[in-house]
């Protein structure tokens, strides 16, 4: 073997060594690209601080304290609802690509996502998407891109369903061609029980697969306290996964409850109940903010601290919260799926028929995809083999070489090969040391739950149950303080994933009911039970 041959195989070996291989969808479930073995997600929401201009992938320091803690709490995805695609992401993506975390991003802003009084799928939507595509199609550990978050929240909304699936269709065919690999493109569904299976069909029906979303998530928070199988529903989803051809799991879930029992559904989704059809789930969220859901915190106030979209705000020493930290990471410790290797899966080909226009859902199935007018999707032409240079010196030069250089090239390259093997093999096994020693760091925690915390009723119930994201009332100030989703209550039905003025919203006249108000499933399952 060629002393080239085995510099570039070594040279290989470093960049695997340092580097996530990328996720692939295969039928309905993810795969290791390089190793084939199947991938569960055991995923957090990731925000740092409030404000919709803040890009959370542009602040290296902070990426790297985050990513260290989270490795040790048995993250291997985070979600980021927000990011920019003018500014440099090298660095947090490598932080994350070295704890072995892969990265799930929102393609639509609260600035540039659909709006529901008003649907449609524009040009400058498509370029917004696509200009954050570019921005991380390089990344290895880009898990996948979601192209709108719960814009259909009720039934009157399902009319925004040929909205996302054209978008789907636009950004897969966009992705192929760039000549990217088949970063999976999919959509975040809220738990609206009257549509939740028709909106979970309907993007994957037809025969023309290249309108089918990649995979399907939900955000769904029915599972809390000494909730079961049975009781929280999730007994339905899993049936209602049965025979779907792309992959599906939770982009959102969580509990505020106090204790062991927050996490009880990471048993179900990562367990044998439901890790045939699920592929995990992403849990709501790293942060500690007012509704209690997060398991770190920092030492800003939150309510004193939002981005203004200037500057590079300072990085902050994440927390872990007892004992909820400890109880995740203890959960996490213990679930180890293997599932299915890509060599013994045969994807299944079942047609899935587009829902029916009676009842709930308002899609025709013979409903034709919006387009958008004059946009041409190019396909990049292959790059060229380069022109050979003729080579005029480089024999008579070669050979004009003293028999002394000639050996000292002949001993100095199979050093060098060697060199780089050696230091892959050190990075190789640098990386196995420190997966061991989280391991040990998680089972060490799993025995210490720390204090626990106080805020329970006299009867020793808890106090807070759903998810309300401020206090006071959770309908009227649904999602006030986080940007990532709605940027204000009364605007939730009007505007999506769209950023709007009270003016504008004034404008619609059109007064909200509750169910339109309740975007996020904890809240509306309050407003069921008030």
């Amino acid at each position: 073997m060629s002393a080239s041959v085995v510099a570039l195989l070594a040279a290989l070996l470093i960049s695997r060594s340092l580097c996530l291989a990328p996720i692939e969808a295969v039928g309905a479930k993810l795969y290791d690209s390089e190793s084939g073995e199947q991938f569960y997600i055991r995923g957090i929401a990731y925000s740092v601080v409030d404000g919709p201009d803040y890009d959370t992938l542009s602040n290296p320091a902070q990426c790297k304290l985050d990513a260290a803690l989270m490795e040790t709490l048995g993250v291997n995805t985070v979600r980021v609802y927000t990011v920019g695609s003018e500014t440099p992401h090298d660095e947090c993506m490598k932080y994350f690509d070295d704890a072995e975390i892969y990265v799930l991003i929102d393609l639509a802003t609260p600035k540039t996502g659909f709006n529901r009084t008003e649907p449609e799928w524009t040009m400058d939507m498509f370029t917004s998407f696509t200009k954050t595509l570019d921005a991380f199609a390089k990344y290895n550990n880009l898990l996948a891109v979601i192209v709108s978050n719960e814009i259909i929240n009720d039934e009157r909304s399902s009319v925004m369903a040929p909205y996302v699936k054209a978008a789907i269709r636009d950004i897969k065919a966009y992705r192929d061609g760039q000549g990217y690999r088949k970063i999976p493109v999919g959509y975040s569904a809220a738990d609206v029980n009257s549509i939740r299976l028709d909106t979970q069909n309907y993007l994957v029906c037809g025969s023309n697969v290249s309108n089918h979303a990649d995979f399907f998530s939900m955000n769904r928070y029915s599972w809390c306290g000494n909730s079961t199988f049975i009781e929280s529903g999730y007994s339905e989803m899993y049936d209602e996964a049965e025979n779907y051809p792309v992959p599906i799991f939770l982009s959102e879930s969580g509990c505020n409850n106090i204790g062991d029992s927050r996490f009880g559904d990471q048993e179900a989704i990562l367990g044998p109940q439901m890790n045939d059809r699920y592929s995990g789930a992403v849990l709501y969220e790293w942060k500690e903010e007012k509704n209690r859901y997060g398991v770190i915190s920092y030492e800003f106030s939150t309510s004193a601290f939002s981005y203004t979209g200037t500057g590079t705000p300072a990085a902050y020493t994440p927390t872990p919260i007892s004992p909820d930290f400890y109880n995740l990471q203890s959960h996490w410790n213990t679930l180890t799926p293997t599932g299915t290797p890509s060599s013994d899966y045969t994807p299944t080909s079942t047609e899935v028929s587009c829902p029916t226009s009676i009842g709930a859902w308002s899609v025709r199935q013979a409903a034709t995809l919006p387009t958008i007018d004059n946009l041409v999707i190019t396909t990049k032409p292959a790059a060229s083999s380069p022109t050979a240079i003729p080579n005029t010196s480089s024999s008579s030069g070669i050979s004009s070489l003293s028999t002394g250089t000639k050996a000292a090239i002949g001993i100095a390259v199979p050093l060098g090969v060697v060199a780089l093997v050696v230091v892959a093999f050190f990075l190789w096994r640098r990386r196995r040391r420190r997966r061991r020693r989280n391991k040990e760091a998680a089972a060490a925690a799993a025995a210490h739950k720390g204090p626990e915390y106080s805020q329970v009723s006299q009867n020793g119930v808890v106090t807070e149950f759903f998810k309300p994201e401020v206090e006071g009332n959770p309908v009227a100030q649904l999602h006030a303080d986080d940007v990532r989703h709605e940027l204000a209550s009364q605007a939730v039905y009007q505007m999506g994933d769209q950023e709007r003025e009270p003016a504008e919203l004034e404008a619609t006249n059109i007064p909200p009911s509750p169910q339109e108000l309740s975007n996020g499933p904890g809240v509306r399952r309050l407003v069921e039970r008030l």
